[in-house]
């Protein structure tokens, strides 16, 4: 009897450890900070006319080296080494005008203006002006260029080329021109020969370099050069010609010539006294 009756005492405590406190302090719901969301300013975007340049909105930026100014004026100031604008090949280095004496600095523009020098030939030239209103004109010198094609009396063919104003540099080589279709025998002799003979085969070359002088258009030039000849024995049977060696040379020699422009075409004569021959030459100049 004792122990029921301490069941049933404790039947009650039991019922009420059991109960959840939630049913006296329900949870509460917790307010969670949220993100703040930012909407975006959407612009307007404005439709894009044919007829209005794009430039307007997006103009074209200058990605080289900026010019400097002179301190409170709007004078550029040309960088003759870095920034020739034009002036020389790749906007590199010194240029042509500056070794013809053109200002490298405090100009504010120049204006192109060619002419004729002394001989004929058309040249550059350029007005500078400077801010005061001073000009300076500056007259460039551009070297005349000429090159071309030559024969002389001996069979051979070369070209020609010459540069400079007044006193002009000419170069030019030559070599024969006559075919060789006959059978080379190294070793042969002109004391074993069977067959008749004909006239030699001669193969030439020639490189000659001087200087010449204007005077108008037509220049007057001396030349000295060197000229190699290969001279082989010739005969003939009756399946062709047969050649075997005679001599070889090699000898420096001169001549003397001229040119003459007409216009753009170049035309030349030479005469070397030493070996008796003459040259003919048609080109164009520049």
């Amino acid at each position: 009897m004792k122990n029921l009756f301490l069941i049933f005492a404790m039947v009650p405590m039991l019922a009420i450890g059991q109960i959840s406190n939630w049913r006296t302090n329900p949870p509460q719901q917790q307010s969670t900070p949220q993100p703040q969301r930012s909407t975006p300013s959407i612009q307007p975007s404005t439709p894009q006319r044919n007829d209005v340049s794009s430039w307007r909105n997006e103009p074209p930026r200058n990605n080289d080296r900026q010019p400097q100014t002179r301190p409170g004026s709007n004078i550029i100031i040309r960088d003759p080494y870095w920034n020739n604008y034009g002036q020389g090949w790749n906007n590199w280095g010194w240029n042509r005008w500056d070794m013809w004496g053109a200002p490298n600095f405090g100009w504010n523009y120049w204006s192109p203006m060619p002419y004729w020098n002394d001989w004929g030939y058309r040249q550059p030239a350029r007005i500078y002006v400077y801010d005061n209103g001073k000009k300076d004109t500056i007259r460039g010198k551009k070297p005349i260029i000429s090159f071309g094609i030559q024969k002389t009396t001996d069979k051979q063919i070369g070209g020609f080329f010459t540069i400079g104003n007044k006193g002009y540099f000419i170069a030019e080589y030559n070599s024969s021109f006559e075919r060789d279709n006959s059978t080379f025998f190294q070793y042969g002799k002109i004391t074993q020969v069977d067959f008749p003979m004909v006239n030699d085969l001669v193969q030439k070359n020639s490189f000659y370099i001087g200087a010449g002088k204007r005077i108008k258009r037509t220049g007057v030039h001396l030349m000295i050069g060197t000229v190699s000849e290969d001279v082989k024995w010739r005969g003939k049977d009756a399946l062709g010609y047969i050649t075997f060696p005679k001599y070889k040379d090699r000898f420096t020699t001169m001549k003397i010539g001229a040119i003459h422009d007409y216009k753009n075409f170049t035309i030349k004569l030479d005469y070397d006294p030493i070996i008796s021959n003459g040259t003919f030459g048609l080109g164009v100049n520049f």
